[in-house]
């Protein structure tokens, strides 16, 4: 039997985004211990550095907190819970405001006055735009909490489940279990409360435009410990996701750039046409067009369609000068000039808008445990607008880290139930055998195989289009994937044990692929990024409702649960 670690904490955060991030530092300001967690080093690694970096706030002198939570319930197709999207309106402005204090630094007009962006389903001009995107984001989070005594961060940390207390009459989290890669223990954390910051599950699909931790273990974690996930089959697809040159497969160029309002371009089919109509409409329209026209035959050589500002009205000097951030001087390093250049894109997995079930508070289903967006699932509904997800993640992250502090403070940390620590470390174990050092690399490629498999099945058939037949088809590939995967050993390696970690990751995105198949074939309309080609209308008289997916026993339970209004 391998020994346990063992450590307490008052508030435990998994995850070291921005969400994650801010979380700790809204935790530790009002008195808690904290300990971050990252399976990765932070600052390094996470969704949160692909960010683009825009921010809604509304500070425009004609907008208000009223006008900007219309337009989110308004972009959401109603499902998105009203107490939530209060929250996060109201919040904005100071979250905005917060993050500059943390060293964070906002792009300025001549004026000194803030530059404001107008998105596609803003009323009012509403974006920020941070200098440096998400890394300059998650940069200066990162050295706030570095000079917090209180805050203690663990890079390299793969959480591997929740741990259950033993509470009296309801489902508490007592901490999590993991492993230390850069010691190969395996570690338990006892906490007060517990936040996942974990963030979404798009490297599920093919065309994604994510880093490799978007692999939804936290969703899986909530979802095996009891908690309600909602919404799972609402995954935001991002319509210009670049899909040629090979040298930048995954990342994007800005559909929103095409706005008359900013550059005023367009992406065009194989025949030289313009896709998308003028004024340029929200993401959801956009990206089904754009699938509508590749399907239709209109795709370029790679089945893609053409992002191209080169023809711009405002002039190539305008056009340089917007591009001249971060996203674009990547994009040029690789040898393509995105101010000329007709770049292939195509629709692909971008922010996730489902997940754990939350209160206003953040709380979830489950005592103890909270969560942020993205992770978290209730707030967006069935779309979001373009600079929502920075703005959750320091909204949320805030209110998180607050009220876990609370909640650890006023609840004695409870007894750990000692029998789910030792079937967690069994079930994580289970997979090293003896084998030789020398096959490990036969054991990878069966894993990338198998992995490749899952992705493929998740675009094909739970991508921009469904229908019943082919979500019925998903699941039985999911399922022949899952045994599979079962018979799969790795190589006993004492320190950053990759075999492992991919292994428990694989077994989580089965989980989390069942979850969003499970509610795609439940939610029977179109609503936002939800289409089904079987039930092509919106039915508000059956839908304007949540999915729910619960474990019960060792299954997924699907049903419903009611939009919160206030």
């Amino acid at each position: 039997m391998r020994a346990v670690q063992r450590c307490e904490t008052d508030v435990l955060v998994v995850g070291g985004g921005a969400a994650g991030l801010r979380a700790a530092l809204a935790a530790a300001e009002s008195g808690s211990r904290v300990i971050v967690v990252n399976k990765g080093p932070v600052s390094r690694s996470g969704i949160t550095l692909a960010a683009a970096g825009g921010m809604q706030s509304p500070f425009h002198q004609d907008d208000s907190v009223e006008q900007f939570f219309q337009d989110t319930l308004h972009c959401g197709y109603g499902i998105g819970d009203q107490n939530l999207a209060w929250t996060f309106a109201a919040g904005a402005c100071d979250a905005a405001l917060d993050m500059e204090r943390y060293g964070a630094r906002f792009v300025r007009n001549a004026d000194g006055g803030l530059a404001l962006g107008k998105f596609p389903g803003q009323t009012y001009p509403r974006n920020l735009f941070v200098k440096g995107g998400g890394v300059g984001i998650v940069s200066a989070l990162w050295r706030a909490c570095l000079a917090n005594d209180y805050i203690s961060i663990r890079d390299d940390f793969f959480v591997t489940g929740l741990i259950n207390g033993k509470a009296i009459g309801a489902s508490q989290v007592a901490g999590v279990a993991g492993l230390d890669l850069r010691t190969g223990d395996f570690v338990l954390i006892r906490a007060g409360a517990v936040i996942l910051a974990t963030g979404g599950c798009q490297r599920l699909w093919e065309v994604n435009d994510c880093p490799a931790d978007a692999t939804g273990e936290g969703l899986s974690y909530a979802y095996r410990a009891g908690a309600d996930l909602v919404d799972m089959e609402m995954l935001l697809f991002y319509p210009s996701v670049i899909v040629w040159p090979p040298s930048l497969k995954g990342a994007f160029v800005h559909y929103e750039f095409l706005a008359e309002n900013i550059l005023d371009g367009n992406v065009y089919d194989k025949f030289g046409v313009a896709v998308l109509p003028k004024p340029l409409p929200v993401r959801d329209q956009a990206m089904r067009l754009m699938e509508d026209a590749i399907r239709a035959g209109r795709g370029g050589e790679h089945n893609g369609l053409l992002w191209y500002v080169g023809d711009s009205p405002k002039g190539s000097e305008v056009v340089r000068k917007k591009l001249d951030i971060a996203q674009y001087n990547y994009i040029k390093a690789h040898g393509v000039d995105p101010a000329d250049a007709r770049i292939e894109v195509s629709p692909g997995a971008h922010y996730l808008m489902g997940g754990i079930h939350i209160d206003e508070n953040c709380q979830t289903t489950l005592g103890g445990l909270f969560a942020t967006p993205e992770c978290a699932g209730n707030f967006d509904g069935a779309n979001r607008l373009a600079g929502s997800g920075i703005a959750a993640t320091q909204v949320f992250g805030k209110r998180a880290g607050l009220h876990a502090g609370q909640w650890a403070s006023a609840n004695s940390m409870v007894d750990v139930d000692e029998v789910s620590v030792e079937a967690e470390m069994e079930r994580v174990f289970r997979r090293i055998s003896r084998v030789p050092i020398s096959k490990a690399a036969e054991a990878g490629n069966v894993l990338t195989t198998l992995q490749g498999r899952l992705k493929a099945a998740v675009q094909k058939y739970a991508g921009v289009n469904r229908e019943q037949a082919g979500l019925a088809q998903l699941a039985q590939e999911i399922c022949a994937i899952k045994q599979e995967l079962k018979r799969q050993k790795v190589p006993d390696v004492k320190v950053f044990n990759q075999a492992l970690v991919d292994i428990l990751q694989m077994e989580s995105m089965c989980e989390v692929a069942t979850l969003v198949t499970g509610s795609a074939q439940l939610r029977t309309e179109s609503r936002g990024h939800h289409y089904r080609r079987d039930f092509p209308l919106q039915d508000d008289l059956q839908w304007l409702q949540h999915t729910c997916a619960t474990m019960r026993g060792t299954e997924a339970v699907f049903g419903t649960k009611p939009i919160r209004t206030i």
